[in-house]
């Protein structure tokens, strides 16, 4: 087996510390031979120094674009499958900065989970009825790309297909980079290995989350907005409405609709502080003892 491991490096001036734990990580926990396909056109000098000083990286140079968010962390990725493609890898797989193995051997793990009818291995995350593969860690081999060329993103005639509106029944999902995987497979009648999270211990529904006893994804690092999916559906009356918002039903016969905006943009705000105040707590733990606080989270107790 020979690894790529692609990566859009995209890391905010305070989170040396995450690129270090993340770099370390892979290290410790990849038992193949294996190669960082590093995406740098938008990260800063010194931490790109940090990857030209690593045994391990490739810097890709890679076309721009004024493509954001995730259109263009897809624009890069598919760059950085052609490169580890014409590297002769075997195998390829996708992480964030935020995301990293938390055991020995993971790649031949997912690996072996792999045949002719499931392609991939991927994160499954079910926040907010999200059923797609998720690019915090998908694995495939080499045969199936250049067999199928799947491509990560929709196009706009695919969006408003009768193919799409069935898969999107069958597998709810937040229509996001990863969702042109899930629906190549469900379009060719073949199946994907789901990673679903496995914390045994937690500090929040989804900020520092293992999947499948695998994959660390600390979650939102790249971003400032700190609220998921699950927080919106949650304040507006989706999937097991909270507190708060079986009260804004109630009172949804009394209030004029400006009234009830504005109360639920106060009640998501304060979500998001409270959720930004657990990320930081999550960040600082990973931090102060990274394979302390993977423990924690794999094992339960303190």
């Amino acid at each position: 087996m020979k690894l790529g491991i692609v990566v859009v490096y995209l890391v905010k001036d305070e989170d040396e510390e995450l690129l270090r734990v993340h770099l370390d990580q892979i290290e410790r926990s990849t038992t193949v031979p294996y190669t960082i396909y590093a995406g740098v056109n938008r990260l800063q000098p010194g931490f790109r120094r940090m990857l030209e000083a690593h045994k391990k990286v490739k810097i890709c140079q890679l076309p721009k674009t004024d493509l954001r968010i995730s259109e263009e962390h897809a624009f890069y990725l598919e760059h950085l499958f052609g490169q580890a493609i014409s590297d002769g890898v075997s195998h390829v797989a996708v992480l964030h900065v935020d995301s990293f193995p938390v055991r020995s051997g993971w790649a031949k793990e997912l690996a072996e989970k792999l045949s002719d009818r499931c392609v991939f291995a991927a994160v499954r995350r079910d926040e907010a009825r999200d059923l797609k593969p998720n690019l915090m860690c998908i694995l495939f081999p080499r045969d199936y790309y250049l067999a199928q060329r799947p491509r990560l993103t929709l196009s706009a005639a695919e969006k408003g297909s009768d193919e799409y509106a069935s898969y999107s029944r069958k597998f709810p999902h937040v229509n996001e980079t990863g969702v042109g995987y899930g629906l190549q497979t469900y379009r060719k009648g073949l199946t994907w290995y789901p990673l679903v999270r496995s914390n045994r211990a937690q500090d929040h529904y989804l900020i520092g989350s293992i999947y499948g006893d695998l994959i660390f994804h600390l979650g939102a690092a790249a971003r400032p907005d700190k609220l998921f999916n699950l927080d919106r559906l949650s304040l507006t009356g989706g999937d097991q409405p909270s507190f708060a918002a079986r009260s804004l039903g109630f009172i949804a016969s009394l209030l004029p609709e400006v009234i009830k905006s504005r109360v639920r943009q106060r009640l998501l705000k304060a979500k998001e502080a409270e959720n930004l105040a657990i990320y930081e707590k999550v960040r600082s733990k990973l931090f102060a003892d990274p394979q302390a606080y993977l423990r924690y989270l794999r094992y339960g107790g303190k």
